[in-house]
């Protein structure tokens, strides 16, 4: 029961999925901040779309094992050039601040956790940073329940994560720690 309770927390809590929730709420609760119709979908084809792809590619290999490491190398790729595209075509549409300040995290966020895995060798959860990121910037705009809703989010997908040993404690604290750095970097420089 507990294994099926955590597949079912991994599988509902992907990171394309609460970036699109962060999106949708943003625009709906801070539409004058946010930005534009536009600008919305242009965010959800990058944060959400492009990204959600690499897990239908990279479940193609027969082993298990290997259809394992292939989903993480596919997501890091995948993200690295979605987050790097949607930061410069933000750029260039001229978004909104708050917008233009999500797009910078994720790229920088996806670019700090491709160092620290391939080349500091440190394994960091990309699973984490990508659901930390959201929940931080939530709580940042909307403080209070949001919260604490976010941090049993948190929780929930850290022990999840744990509990299907897809991370080590370390590993999810690790991406958690880049978040963070990533979330108090763009808050400084915007």
């Amino acid at each position: 029961m507990k294994e099926k309770t955590a597949k079912i927390i991994r599988i509902i809590t992907i990171p394309p999925i609460e970036a699109l929730a962060m999106l949708l709420i943003l625009y709906g609760m801070k539409r004058t901040e946010f930005g534009e119709t536009g600008d919305l979908l242009m965010a959800i084809l990058f944060l959400t779309i492009i990204p959600v792809c690499s897990y239908p590619i990279a479940s193609r290999k027969k082993n298990k094992e290997d259809s394992r490491n292939n989903q993480r190398n596919m997501a890091f790729v995948f993200n690295f050039l979605s987050y790097l595209a949607a930061m410069l075509i933000g750029y260039c549409m001229g978004c909104t601040r708050m917008l233009q300040w999500i797009l910078n995290g994720y790229f920088l966020a996806v670019l700090v956790l491709t160092i620290v895995n391939k080349v500091l060798k440190i394994r960091a959860s990309g699973h984490a940073c990508s659901c930390t990121l959201p929940y931080l910037i939530l709580s940042y705009y909307f403080g209070g329940y949001v919260t604490a809703i976010c941090l049993i989010l948190y929780l929930t997908e850290f022990w999840a994560s744990v509990e299907l040993k897809r991370h080590t404690m370390k590993e999810f604290l690790g991406g958690t720690i880049v978040a963070w750095i990533i979330f108090a970097g763009i808050f400084w420089m915007l």
